[in-house]
């Protein structure tokens, strides 16, 4: 684990700019002070300008939303939370997958819960806590799928250490419903079950990246990345 994260940092980074941009947007349309750029709540107006899933939008089939409204958050405590979660957990999946990997999967839980976030009814969406409940539920699965191989303090650490963090957050989801997303929570978990096992790591000698995987693994990162832009930019 000694080494600089680069890639669940610059992830951040994007989230504060993002979380920032907002901000200011909210300013310069008079729909809040600089105390409120500060601690406020971000506007429903902006949220929705700047990518926020909401039913009314992909009914419109603006599809890229269910990967858009994980950049966005609504206020201080809830990028400060989930940049926290994102450090601690983005930190271990880069060990463990190499940041690319970590980039895709960060995306693809984001997107599964957004799905299923979508799905359910939720009629408004902000915040990347989909991907990083998908980031727990990716490695708990891959501790379970190589137990036999992994080392006793891993198996610890993928196992009994993050089962209890799984559990009591979905479960305080319950009573917070309708101020937290709880099935984009449940979406993004079990996203990250589904494609924990199998992604490269650089645990196992044999499930080593290879050039051609890092390949494709970077085409699909700037592939969403580009289908999000241009989602943004057909609002323009």
């Amino acid at each position: 684990m000694d080494f600089s994260p680069r890639v669940t940092w610059a992830v951040l980074a994007v989230l504060i700019g993002v979380h920032t941009a907002t901000g200011l947007w909210d300013v310069g349309h008079n729909r809040a002070d600089w105390l409120g750029f500060l601690v406020g709540e971000r506007s429903r107006e902006t949220l929705e300008l700047f990518g926020a899933r909401t039913n009314w939008a992909l009914a419109r089939g603006q599809a890229w939303r269910l990967l858009s409204y994980g950049g966005l958050h609504a206020n201080l405590v809830h990028i400060g939370m989930n940049g926290l979660a994102l450090l601690g957990l983005g930190r271990m999946c880069e060990a463990v997958f190499g940041g690319r990997r970590f980039l895709l999967l960060l995306l693809l839980c984001t997107l599964g819960g957004g799905c299923l976030s979508q799905w359910g009814g939720v009629e408004r969406s902000v915040g990347i806590s989909g991907g990083v409940f998908g980031l727990m539920g990716a490695l708990v699965s891959y501790g379970l799928w190589h137990r036999a191989r992994l080392p006793g303090p891993l198996r610890e650490l993928f196992g009994r250490r993050l089962y209890p963090w799984i559990a009591l957050n979905l479960l305080l989801g319950i009573p917070l419903a309708g101020v937290v997303d709880n099935l984009a929570h449940i979406g993004g978990v079990c996203t990250g079950a589904v494609i924990g096992p199998f992604l490269a790591d650089h645990l196992l000698d044999n499930r080593r990246p290879s050039v051609v995987g890092d390949r494709a693994v970077m085409a699909a990162n700037v592939a969403m990345g580009i289908w999000v832009g241009l989602g943004l930019a057909s609002l323009a």
